[in-house]
């Protein structure tokens, strides 16, 4: 009696990665969706740049787990004063405290006190947590028998 042996790991791997990648691509489109929904719940759209630019892309790099990642953000410079605030709102105490005057780019001058935070992507991932989960349960067994 002979015994045959049949190595599927290369299939399994490559359909894996697939699975995997359709998973991140899927949750990510779900979150970024979601921190748009946040930007424009808060009020913060007075050109939609911030709110425009906020994407995902995928990184395939060995020092991820499974070899690949998503990164959900926005390149936008005021991205990061509207999810931490800043001045006498910032997180943790750590703006400026008593405000402060600027210009305005058509020379207009403003006082302010500082922007309140709006965690527009921590509470991105914080609302979609449990469909993300779904997705990757639904995802990563799909074509294994």
């Amino acid at each position: 009696m002979a015994i045959k042996y049949e190595n599927n790991f290369p299939a399994v791997e490559k359909l894996l990665d697939s699975n995997v990648e359709r998973a991140l691509i899927a949750s990510s489109e779900l979150v970024r969706s979601q921190a748009k929904t946040n930007v424009t719940a808060a009020g913060r759209v007075d050109t939609g740049k911030l709110r425009d630019d906020i994407n995902y892309k995928l990184v395939k790099d060995s020092g991820y787990s499974g070899g690949m990642a998503s990164q959900v953000g926005s390149p936008d410079k005021h991205a990061i004063y509207n999810e931490f605030g800043t001045g006498e709102f910032a997180e943790n105490g750590a703006g400026r405290k008593g405000g402060w005057f600027y210009r305005a780019a058509d020379g207009t001058p403003h006082f302010t006190k500082g922007l309140k935070p709006i965690k527009f992507m921590r509470n991105a991932f914080r609302d979609t947590k449990q469909e993300v989960q779904n997705i990757y349960q639904q995802e990563l067994g799909k074509g294994i028998k």
